[in-house]
């Protein structure tokens, strides 16, 4: 179940975040968390390119969620730092056990935090993992969290230059100084981060 999405809060030139949040427990509190997806869709109307008007399904802002504090829409900068983590953030994919949302700068911890200590009314042991990852690789990194605490069991990150030290460790062959790389080391820096994911476990 993909929806497509508008931007609540127009920023093209900030770097995207890309948050992939998935949740583990009871399966009480798995289907609690896909119910709340399911059902937190409205409708838009827009123009396709021939400017014919369409209707499309798209998820509804994070701010009308019921676990998030009021929101302060003459605030909406400082709200959204304080309660989600970033200036703006939305939701892209929501199914199941999991869901992705796309967030301006940084990662949307504290929105994670809130979903966490949500879920934990439901089932105590209940976990969340948050991956995320900057469009150009500025930085990546792992949270997971458990309970009513929202308390952090992992926590892994690591920069661009915590990067290109691991690829140049781990691909010794290519030419780390070269300024034009073939899509054969983009390929394979790729394969670096993917693997960095996969290692950071509990």
């Amino acid at each position: 179940m993909q929806y497509l999405f508008g931007t609540l809060i127009g920023d093209n030139m900030a770097n995207h975040v890309h948050n992939y949040i998935t949740i583990s427990g009871s399966n009480a509190v798995v289907d609690q968390f896909a119910e709340i997806g399911k059902n937190f869709t409205t409708q838009r109307e827009s123009t396709n390119w021939e400017g014919e008007p369409i209707t499309f399904t798209e998820f509804k802002p994070i701010e009308e969620l019921e676990f998030m504090p009021e929101y302060d829409e003459d605030k909406w900068y400082d709200w959204y730092c304080e309660n989600v983590g970033a200036k703006w953030c939305h939701i892209e994919e929501w199914e199941g056990d999991y869901m992705n949302l796309c967030s301006a700068w940084s990662a949307c911890s504290e929105f994670t935090e809130r979903l966490t200590m949500f879920l934990a009314k439901t089932d105590p042991e209940v976990q969340i993992r948050h991956q995320y990852e900057d469009e150009f690789r500025n930085f990546v990194g792992v949270a997971v969290y458990e309970g009513l605490e929202a308390d952090e069991t992992l926590f892994s990150y690591a920069d661009d230059g915590d990067l290109a030290h691991l690829f140049k460790e781990e691909r010794p062959e290519f030419n780390h100084d070269d300024d034009e790389w073939t899509d054969e080391m983009y390929e394979a820096y790729d394969d670096v981060v993917y693997n960095w994911f996969e290692n950071q476990s509990i």
